[in-house]
């Protein structure tokens, strides 16, 4: 009688404990794979791009309030700007021996705050047509124009956290292919639910 014994030829004579086996893995099971499957991830980026697309309405309504809130401190700093170079001169400000004199400084608030006034009226108003226009797919370029341009509005110290999330925010969604593709779609004159719809169930126009 041969002392040596015959290796079993079912996997499951050498792994009592199966499939579920707690302390090793199965010595005569095959190798499973590790690789993950390409084609789901696509499919996964494909799903996560398509939901970018929700995303513009979204940004829309958030460029108007944008622009709601930067006029009214455009209009501030519109009136401070006659307000305090007036008030300087009912004070009788007094410029310094080696300082400017009251008249430059009076001319000097004028200007600061005129320009920061206008700046931010321009934002304002550039954040809610824009907003206006690509609520329904339109002007995808001017709604990259008004994200960015409205990062002016960081030097009046006012709105400057939201300014830069909501510029961070759509620029990134604008420059998604699927939303440069239902923008385009918009353009040809597709409303704003058929847009929706169709991505949201991966359908395509013709």
């Amino acid at each position: 009688m041969s002392m040596h014994r015959q290796p079993p030829t079912d996997p499951q004579e050498g792994n009592p404990f199966g499939e579920s086996n707690p302390f090793s893995d199965n010595p005569y099971a095959p190798p499973r794979s590790t690789v993950a499957d390409p084609s789901m991830d696509s499919l996964a980026a494909r799903v996560s791009s398509r939901k970018m697309v929700g995303h513009v309405p979204v940004i829309a309504v958030l460029m108007m309030v944008q622009g709601g809130l930067e006029l009214l401190m455009g209009v501030f700093l519109a009136v401070m700007a006659g307000v305090v170079p007036l008030l300087m001169r009912m004070d009788g400000v007094q410029g310094g021996r080696e300082g400017p004199p009251p008249e430059a400084i009076a001319w000097m608030m004028l200007a600061i705050y005129g320009a920061l006034g206008l700046l931010t009226i321009v934002a304002a108003v550039l954040h809610f047509l824009a907003g206006l226009r690509n609520y329904r797919f339109r002007s995808r370029t001017l709604g990259m124009v008004a994200l960015a341009g409205g990062l002016v509005t960081v030097f009046s110290c006012y709105c400057a956290p939201t300014s830069v999330a909501l510029a961070v925010y759509g620029l990134v969604t604008y420059l998604n292919a699927d939303v440069n593709r239902a923008f385009a779609w918009g353009e040809a004159g597709r409303s704003k639910d058929e847009i929706l719809r169709a991505f949201r169930n991966d359908a395509a126009f013709d």
